[in-house]
């Protein structure tokens, strides 16, 4: 993970349905409804008076206010000048109350300044645009006499797709000029709506505001039953559990919580080495909670990797010469003496006093520099030198293979390594992190060459959007499915051994703690409890398919003891299957609103609208007819 995230949840209430899903910039990318997410994304813009169009707030950060669907953000023009956007979404049973409120913090020369609402063209090809007062306009497939559809004021307009299933609409309160544009260029193809919030240009400490109501709903035909298959029949890969990081905030209550309430198949932690280098002789409170909680660990029986993320300064090329967040700092070669030694005397006073010793060691992702940066060359060099330290001291620790950042073509990073049967004998491992996923291919490649090595692969962070703490979009129902999404979809392509979720901590928190009562798990807790908890450990991850893209399904088989997750990212529809052994099943169930509901199966399996479903029985006597 890039940054420190050191975050403070609200305890709130329950809400109503998620109407629409916010990256971490505070713009909507996607509407929701009960079927597959529709991407209508928003932004700002400013056109300057050579046509340039400039996108707000630009690099400048945006902020959260505190747990509400809030954002504030300063912007600056190419010429220098310099405004402030607020905006905030309100969301509930009727829909979306959308508003931005814009403040000129000097002149700006502007043409004007607009919202920006990007409709998938996919979705919307062959609708229309309907507003009052005028003729429906068409969203054809073919560009006619150029790319505005539509140009003028309007108080409400609407959008269907082709089907009429869709019907997305905004409703300005008063008339507003807007423009629809048939958009293709490098970032995508789309219907933009373009709505002036200001013209220009602007006087310093001129004001604007814009306001919509989003309504939104999305009522497909319902589809056909889903048909799922295990095939018994092909080999499947062994499979730990599933974990979780624990690299900070150990001391929180709700590191505590998760730590008490969910299954361990795989962990990681954090060597401070910063803070070890100046406590050794008596360990502060936040390493001591490191090293209770890595003791846990060894007790219980859990794998774990310890990484490290800085160093001391003496111990880099640029010593003092660089902030603490820059990347790919090169530790310095005369120091490795002294590096292996402070490293060495950690994992020491670790067993020694807490009975805790890592299974593997890593610098967290080298092949970026997050951040000890590491050529594919210096890592192998690395698994060496330490590796040999630790075989000299005793310790069982092995060398973690990669931990390198993103799955996008990474794989090449441990190559090197690879070929070097010196540096092999070290290796215990292999692992990368899913931030920004990446394709089938991809994730394959991971697995390949884990299975090549004939050693474990690990996803020891795994995680969608490593930008999300600046904000917290992680804290959202939706951005639970997408991380169930790929944890289904690691398991489908890349065959991890074990995974470790980033984190189980309060950062990027599965729970939420208002310090004035207990701990609350969120729905993106049971989520991730359903791997957790219902997958039997040491488990095989048997061969399964799913002929609809929008169900992902995954099982597990130990003895006789069947697990099946099955992920609906869309509206609810049976199942059937193929290749079920018979057996008593049991179902839990999560959706939106109800979290790990159980029940038993009788009959056929519904799967609801936008859920994570686990089905668990015990059979010796494997089917392999339709089971309906």
């Amino acid at each position: 993970m890039r940054r420190r995230a050191l975050l403070l949840l609200l305890c709130l209430p329950a809400a109503a349905a998620e109407k629409a899903a916010y990256d971490s910039n505070g713009r909507i990318v996607a509407m929701l409804s009960q079927a597959e997410d529709v991407p209508v994304s928003t932004s700002f813009v400013a056109v300057l008076p050579n046509g340039m169009r400039v996108p707000l707030p630009g690099r400048s950060e945006v902020r959260r206010e505190g747990s509400a669907l809030a954002w504030h953000a300063p912007f600056e023009l190419p010429d220098g000048g310099r405004g402030r956007l607020d905006w905030n979404s309100e969301e509930n049973d009727g829909g979306l109350q959308y508003s931005m409120n814009l403040t000129a913090e000097t002149a700006l020369d502007v043409e004007a300044i607009e919202f920006i609402a990007d409709l998938p063209h996919d979705a919307f090809v062959n609708g229309i645009m309907r507003a009052s007062g005028i003729q429906p306009i068409p969203l054809p497939p073919v560009r006619a006499a150029g790319p505005v559809l539509y140009r003028g004021d309007l108080t409400y307009l609407g959008f269907a797709d082709a089907g009429g299933a869709i019907d997305l609409s905004f409703d300005f309160g008063h008339q507003q000029g807007v423009a629809l544009v048939d958009r293709w260029d490098n970032r995508g193809r789309s219907f933009q709506l373009r709505v002036a919030v200001a013209r220009g240009p602007l006087d310093n400490d001129a004001k604007a505001r814009f306001t919509a109501r989003i309504g939104f709903s999305n009522h497909p035909p319902a589809p056909p039953p889903v048909h799922l298959t295990l095939d018994l029949t092909k080999p499947g890969f062994p499979f730990d559990g599933f974990g979780g990081n624990y690299c900070w905030n150990n001391q929180s209550s709700i590191a505590k919580y998760t730590l008490d309430h969910l299954k361990l198949g795989w962990a990681r932690s954090e060597m401070k080495v910063i803070q070890w280098d100046k406590q050794r002789p008596s360990p502060g409170p936040e390493i001591r909670a490191d090293l209770e909680t890595m003791g846990r660990f060894t007790k219980q029986g859990v794998p774990f990797v310890i990484s490290i993320w800085w160093l001391p300064e003496r111990f880099y090329t640029d010593a003092y010469e660089k902030a603490r967040s820059a990347h790919f700092r090169l530790i310095k070669p005369e120091k490795w003496g002294e590096l292996l030694e402070l490293i060495g005397s950690y994992l020491l006073y670790a067993r020694r006093e807490y009975g805790a010793e890592p299974d593997l060691f890593s610098f967290n992702e080298a092949n970026i520099g997050v951040y000890v940066g590491l050529t594919p060359e210096t890592h192998t060099e690395a698994i060496k030198r330490i590796g040999a330290h630790f075989a000299n001291l005793g310790l069982k620790t092995k060398m973690l293979l990669g931990d390198a950042t993103g799955p996008k073509d990474t794989h090449k990073f441990v190559l090197d390594t690879a070929a070097d049967p010196e540096a092999l004998q070290y290796v215990g491992a292999i692992g990368f992190h899913s931030w920004g996923g990446g394709t089938p291919e991809q994730y394959s490649a991971w697995g390949e060459v884990a299975r090549w090595l004939h050693l474990p692969l690990l996803v020891t962070e795994l995680g969608v959007d490593a930008a999300a703490y600046h904000t917290r979009s992680w804290d959202s129902y939706d951005y639970g499915l997408r991380e169930a999404q790929m944890t289904q979809e690691l398991l489908l392509y890349a065959h991890p051994q074990g995974t470790q979720y980033w984190q189980f901590t309060n950062d990027y928190a599965l729970a939420r703690d208002s310090r004035e009562g207990p701990v609350e798990a969120t729905a993106r807790f049971y989520l991730v409890k359903h791997f957790t908890d219902l997958t039997p450990q040491h488990s095989e991850a048997l061969a399964t398919t799913s002929d609809q893209k929008g169900v992902l399904f995954t099982a597990f088989r130990k003895g006789d003891l069947y697990t099946l997750h099955i992920l609906n990212l869309g509206q609810t529809r049976p199942v059937t299957f193929r290749g079920l052994p018979v057996a008593d099943w049991q179902i839990t169930e999560t959706t939106e609103s109800t979290q790990f509901s159980r029940k038993a199966l009788h009959g056929e399996l519904t799967l609801p609208a936008r859920s994570l479903v686990t089905i668990v029985g015990q059979s010796s006597r494997p089917a392999n007819n339709w089971q309906k």
